[in-house]
This record gives structure tokens, C-alpha cells and sequence, in this order.
């Protein structure tokens, strides 16, 4: 994360670091009125506070906050920048220094940083890229200019936003900011001029993100007609903003992260690092050198202690930023007032921060910047004309509609025009699509000379109507080389009906071991075909099909005796299907259920060379006991009429599906296992999970339906260490069976 804040900081910097415009663009509209409400005869100096940026550092400010008021020390306008925004638009919109704190410390500040929503609320269609095994890797073709193009950062924020909109107790209210309890600025800094912007009105929440924007880390943020990055690059300390808001004194507060002390061994890292910070300390001290006698500056010693992205050190933040508070204390005490001073000043504080009942929305209005239909959109926003504005559903709803994955932002903003109360819904597509390059990788390998990997390579293309088609073309590399493409296509605005037809060419290897586990013979099929199916998705976690299918192919001995002729075959089957799906994760799972019936049922009379029928169930539940959790499954696959043939046999081995069997080392017409798992989740590194784990699993395999007994099974058991790492879920672990047989095996993008 460090290294993207840097080089994103960098890029912006060095094109035209000599001219930045270090002065706030618009200050020039603050007039010295907006500093406080004055009552006739009161001449009180007027208190400015300007809170700078710095990330994670920026925590101390509430400590600085919480010791003016135990001082009876009167904000009368606050400006701040990053971190600064957050702390001071809090308590500019009337939260106490406590109730801010509460904030801080239960916000789970790595899941800000991600607008990915949790598997279990993806729709049905972006949960099964789980079982294509495709990521998105933030690279599209056909974007602007026709050209490839990267993603503009790795999030839009919203989970922040509507963190700030729950914070500041209300929605994306359009207003001016000299209205909340105390006056208010955030800054940000303009992408195409370099120069500091003051945020003074409209969606508190919207600017308090804009204020945030870490380039690299959130995509810039437009307001009005400006694209806006990070405050700290044009104005870190905005002590100029509150005195032309008319501060009479000035309250500073610097978290900035100093310049290191480098020498000639310095890494690359270092070097951005260092550059990067240049922007922020020197114009920070252009600030903090036009403070006078009259004026006071904090700065928390947090150097060496506390960095600029450890959200993770909240607690230490506050801790030493009450240290700073409780250093200042004898200086800040010339600021403070006498009790009926201070009474006057909170009871009009208090008066001002309370809300209005919210009013009835009057007009919806959507300005929408993608292919898809506006209806589409609202679907995804419980706003109706005639009701007031439902914020968490609003913020939720915002959430789930990124869960498309191919919307760069969509918001809401609540306006009122000629005394109407109405939403105004924003959506853009994403600036890499719509055609999104994806990858994947799955790896097998027992350590024992049984090797199996397969690269694969995909492209999205979203969407393809205004109800959101897709198609996708797939290539596979590696032990089963594949190519094939699809096309997905929803018959209404909810994605309840749909159709989806597939073709393309694909080979699978059934392996033959002999009683010892030694690989004797491997066949190698190949087939190309198509399929059609119909869905009804009940809801994003149920789904029902309905298909036929058609294919041919041939099957020929890859390693043996060459003596064993090629076979060709023809398929053509009727397939239908349920799914449940709501578990949290198809590799580590910890909560949820997984349960998928189908049926396959060969047809002569479409073209196949047999006819037989198979009933297939998996069934999965997961459940968490705190940094634990325990899963238990159960898998009965029959061929329940005729004899399916040598490219229709089930594979087993493997975790999961027998683990002390090497991967497809088991095959027959017939199949059913239980098992149970276990997991403790060690941590996380940036947000991705280790895991150490094992199961217990028994069942068999069996030619003939009839010979299916319980009393027939191999008890099987695994051990195993896990990490959800950027590119799959990576497993290593040793499989064990009943008579002392032994696995050791990696295994990269194995699924459930």
C-alpha cells in the first residue's frame, strides 16, 4: 500500500512540481464572516482550528479536540485537510470528541480501503467467476480512446462514504457547510492544476472523501467540474483557510509524516517515499511559518510510532495525541474562556447541530454515464417519490450495485430546486472496460512426480445491453488446454430470467493407478460443443436451469500402451440444476451454505452414443466459532440408469474429495463421501487470509450402483496451511488414507 500512495504521489508531483499553485484557489470567497456566529456586543476573539493530514496519524486530533473542550477553549471554525477532514467535519456537524473516538477505534479501516462486497451479497452471476477461476487484474481494452487502459485506483471509496454519511448522521445532503455547528472547510487538491480547492458546500460525506482521495489508493473524485485528489498535496496544514474564514487566533495541528535521513544506500522505495513527502512538508511549512505570537501549534510525536497507514495503531494514535494535548495544556489554557462564555458557545453549537425531520423526496433524478438502463440502476436504491431518503438503504444499495463490478462510481446526492426536495443518482463505467481482461491459475502437484497445472486467460466484455449481457472468451494453457466463449443474457431489469449459451473446445485427463498409487496409463479426451440453458434466479443465492447440451469428441491413450486405439464419441444430454449459494468463500470457507442438484441425462435422440442418466448432490455448510470454524459436507454422485462412458466417469482425490488420493486417481460410474473440516484463521496480510486447517473424510468409489455401501468406505484425513494470496487461494498440506498411505500436495485455485 505504501508503495502505491508513493508512486502515485510521485506521478502527480513530477510534471509540473515547480509551478504548483500553492494557495487555496477559492479563498478569495471567504470574507472574515464565516468564522462563528456573533451576538451584538460580542467581541471575543474568534478560535480557528486547522487540523493537517496524515493518514492514520490524523487519529491524534481527536485527543487535541477533547482537551479544548476540558479547557472550555470555543472552536469557531475548523478547516482540515485528509485525515484532518474526517476528524473536523465530525465534530463540525455536532459529534463530541467521544463519540468521534467510538468511531475510530470500531471502524475496520483495511475494509475501507476495498468496494468488493462480501461474497455472500455478490449476485448469483459474480459468484460462479469463483468456479471460472478468473480475476479481473484492472486491465480493459475498447476504453477511452479505443486503447488499453488501466483502472483509475483500487477504489472508489464507498465504503467510506457511507462511513462518513453514518458518522455525520445524515445522507448526502447538499448544503453549506457554514450551516453545521461550527463552519467548516475540507480541502482537496484539483488533478489538472495542482492547486488546493476549498470544499465549502454540498454532500459533507462526498467531501470529506474528495479531502482523502489517496492517489493510488481511491480513484479522484469529481464535484462539480473539478477531478479531485488528496488535500495534502496542495495544503497539508490549512492555517490560511481559517484565517480568511476570519480566525483571530489559530489552533494548529501537524501530523505529518517528517522527511527521512537518507544515505547513498537507499532503496527505490525510500527515494518515492521521499519524494512524495516533499510535497506535503514544504508546503506544510509554508503554513505553520505565518503563525504568530497569538497562535499555537501541536505536533503529536508520532514519529517512529505511529505511520501514515497503520489505522491498525488507532488506539496508540489517540494515546499519543493526548500526550500532545496534555503538553500543550499550559499554552492552550490562554485560550480559554469563562464558564458563561463557554456555556453561550456550546448551548449555540448544540442548538445548531440539531436536525430537521427528513422531508418527503419530491423528484429522482439520474444522470447515467453507462450502457445500462437507468431502471437497472434504481433497482439497485430503495428511493421513491413521496418518502424520505432511506441512507442506509441508499449506502447499501450503492454497495451491491458495485458488486456488478464494471461501474467506476455511482452516488446519490440529495438537492433541492425551487424548494423541492429531490436525489440526484450519478453513475460512470469503469475507464478500462468494457472489455476487462482477467487471468487465473490452478496448480496441482503431489511432489511425487504427478503434476497438473493450468493457466487460464479471460475477456469480459460488460455490459452488452441495458439489462447487462456479458459475454466471455476464456483460453487455457497448461495439463488441459481449453478455449472457449460464452454469452449471458438477462430478459429483465431484475436478472430474473435469463439465457446463456456456451461453446467451445476443452480436454480432461482421467489418470490409471495401480493398487499401490503408482500411475500406470493416462487418457487424454478432448471434445468441442455448445450448450443452451435457461435461469431463473430466485434470488442471489438460489438459481434454477434447465439445458441441453451437445458435443463430440475422442478419447485416446496419452501415457501407455500406444497399442490402445483412439475412441470417438458423440454427447448430447438434457441437464437441469438448483443451486443455493450463500457461502462466504469456495476455498476457505467459515460461514455459509453450498448446495448445488442436478441431473444429467444422455440422449440418443440428441445425437449420443448412448443413453444413461447421473444425479449428482454436493452439499457444503460452514460455521464460525470466533477465529475458528468447522465445515461439514456430504457428495453423492450416481449414474443412476445405463453405463456412462469413459469421458462421463467422476474423478476423485484430492482435498475435500477423498485427501489421501492423489488428484483424479479414483474414477468411476459411481461416487458418495462425507467429510468434516476445520479451520483457525492465523491473520491477515493486507486484508488476505491464513488459515491452518484439516478434514476427516470417508466415502469410495464404485463401478457398479449396487455395490454402494457405507461399510465400503476409505477413511481419509488432511492436514493443511492456506493463504488467500493476490494470485488464489495457495494450499500446502499432506493427505492421508487408511492402510498408511501419504500425499504431500500444493494445490493453487482449488475450489470447493
Amino acid at each position: 500500500m505504501a508503495m502505491k500512495r508513493c508512486l502515485g504521489w510521485l506521478l502527480l508531483a513530477l510534471p509540473g512540481l515547480p509551478g504548483v499553485a500553492w494557495a487555496a484557489e477559492e479563498t478569495e470567497v471567504l470574507n472574515g464572516t464565516q468564522c462563528g456566529h456573533r451576538e451584538p456586543g460580542d467581541t471575543r476573539p474568534r478560535i480557528g482550528v486547522a487540523l493537517g493530514g496524515g493518514g492514520a496519524r490524523g487519529i491524534a486530533h481527536v485527543r487535541i479536540l477533547k482537551q479544548l473542550e476540558a479547557l472550555h477553549i470555543p472552536v469557531d471554525c475548523i478547516a482540515g485537510t485528509s485525515a484532518g477532514a474526517l476528524v473536523g467535519a465530525l465534530y463540525a456537524s455536532g459529534k463530541t470528541p467521544e463519540q468521534i473516538e467510538k468511531v475510530v477505534l470500531d471502524t475496520n479501516w483495511m475494509a475501507m480501503f476495498s468496494d468488493t462486497l462480501p461474497r455472500r451479497e455478490r449476485s448469483l452471476r459474480r459468484k460462479g467467476d469463483d468456479y471460472e477461476q478468473l480475476a479481473p487484474i484492472g486491465i480493459g481494452l475498447g476504453g477511452q480512446g479505443k486503447r488499453i487502459q488501466l483502472a483509475g485506483g483500487m477504489a472508489q471509496g464507498e465504503r467510506l462514504i457511507a462511513l462518513f454519511e453514518t458518522a455525520t448522521g445524515g445522507s448526502r445532503v447538499s448544503g453549506d457547510f457554514d450551516d453545521l455547528s461550527i463552519p467548516f472547510r475540507a480541502i482537496a487538491t484539483d488533478l489538472n492544476t495542482g492547486e488546493a480547492v476549498i470544499l465549502d458546500h454540498g454532500s459533507l460525506p462526498l467531501a470529506m472523501r474528495a479531502s482523502m482521495s489517496l492517489p493510488g489508493i481511491f480513484r479522484p473524485i469529481t464535484i462539480g467540474d473539478r477531478v479531485l485528489l488528496d488535500g495534502g498535496v496542495a495544503n497539508q496544514v490549512p492555517i490560511d483557510v481559517v484565517r480568511a474564514m476570519g480566525a483571530d487566533r489559530v489552533i494548529a495541528v501537524d501530523v505529518g509524516t517528517p522527511l527521512t535521513e537518507l544515505d547513498r544506500d537507499a532503496s527505490l522505495v525510500d527515494v518515492i517515499g521521499q519524494l512524495s513527502g516533499f510535497l506535503t512538508t514544504r508546503n506544510a511549512q509554508r503554513q505553520l511559518d505565518t503563525l504568530g505570537p497569538q497562535d499555537l501549534l501541536i505536533s503529536p510525536p508520532l514519529t517512529g510510532k505511529v505511520a501514515t497507514g497503520d489505522f491498525d495503531k488507532a488506539a496508540l494514535a489517540l494515546e499519543i495525541g493526548q500526550q500532545a494535548a496534555d503538553t500543550a495544556a499550559p499554552a492552550l489554557r490562554a485560550f480559554s474562556q469563562p464558564e458563561p462564555a463557554w456555556q453561550r458557545w456550546y448551548a449555540v453549537r448544540e442548538q445548531r447541530a440539531a436536525r430537521a425531520a427528513p422531508a418527503p423526496i419530491e423528484f429522482i433524478e439520474v444522470r447515467n454515464h453507462t450502457a445500462y438502463a437507468d431502471e437497472l440502476l434504481l433497482s439497485y436504491l430503495p428511493v421513491e417519490v413521496g418518502k424520505p431518503l432511506d441512507s442506509k438503504g441508499m449506502q447499501e444499495g450503492v454497495l451491491r450495485a458495485y458488486g456488478m463490478d464494471t461501474l467506476a462510481s455511482i452516488g446519490y446526492e440529495e438537492t433541492r430546486r425551487d424548494g423541492r426536495v429531490g436525489v440526484v443518482i450519478t453513475a460512470y463505467e469503469k475507464p478500462n472496460g468494457p472489455a476487462y481482461l482477467e487471468a487465473g491459475f490452478r496448480l496441482s502437484n503431489d511432489l511425487d512426480g504427478n503434476h497438473e497445472s493450468n493457466l487460464r486467460a479471460g475477456l469480459l466484455f460488460a455490459p452488452l445491453s441495458p439489462y447487462g449481457a456479458e459475454a466471455r472468451v476464456t483460453v487455457q494453457l497448461g495439463s488441459e488446454p481449453a478455449i472457449q466463449g460464452s454469452y449471458y443474457h438477462p430478459f429483465d431489469v431484475g436478472n430474473r430470467y435469463a439465457f446463456e449459451a456456451a461453446a467451445g473446445y476443452e480436454t480432461r485427463s482421467f489418470n490409471v493407478f495401480d493398487d499401490q498409487g503408482n500411475k500406470t496409463s493416462r487418457y487424454r479426451v478432448q471434445r468441442t460443443g455448445a450448450s443452451v440453458d435457461l435461469a431463473r434466479n430466485v434470488s442471489n443465492v438460489l438459481t434454477l436451469r434447465v439445458g441441453v447440451e451437445r458435443f463430440a469428441g475422442n478419447a485416446r491413450m496419452d501415457i501407455g500402451s500406444p497399442q490402445v486405439p483412439r475412441t470417438s464419441f458423440d454427447e448430447g444430454a438434457l441437464t437441469a440444476s438448483a443451486t443455493y449459494d450463500n457461502i462466504d468463500s469456495v476455498y476457505f470457507p467459515r460461514n455459509g451454505f453450498l448446495v448445488n442438484l442436478g441431473t444429467y441425462q444422455s440422449q440418443e435422440w440428441l445425437g449420443a452414443d448412448t443413453r444413461f442418466g447421473q444425479i449428482d448432490l454436493d452439499a457444503v455448510g460452514a460455521f464460525p466459532i470466533g477465529s475458528n470454524a468447522v465445515q461439514l459436507g456430504l457428495r453423492y454422485h450416481v449414474t443412476a440408469s445405463g453405463t456412462a462412458p469413459l469421458q462421463s466417469l467422476y474423478r476423485l482425490g484430492g482435498r475435500w474429495r477423498l485427501a489421501g488420493f492423489q488428484q483424479n486417481q479414483l474414477t468411476g460410474q459411481n461416487y458418495a463421501l462425507a467429510f468434516a473440516g476445520y479451520t483457525y484463521e492465523l491473520g491477515k496480510v493486507l486484508g488476505r487470509s491464513a488459515q491452518v486447517g484439516g478434514t476427516v473424510e470417508y466415502g469410495n468409489a464404485w463401478q457398479r450402483r449396487s455395490d454402494m455401501s457405507i461399510s465400503d468406505g476409505i477413511w481419509n484425513g488432511s492436514l493443511f496451511l492456506g493463504f488467500d494470496s493476490w494470485i488464489g487461494p495457495l494450499i500446502f498440506g499432506i493427505g492421508m488414507r487408511e492402510g498408511g498411505h501419504r500425499v504431500v500436495f500444493i494445490e493453487l485455485g482449488q475450489s470447493l
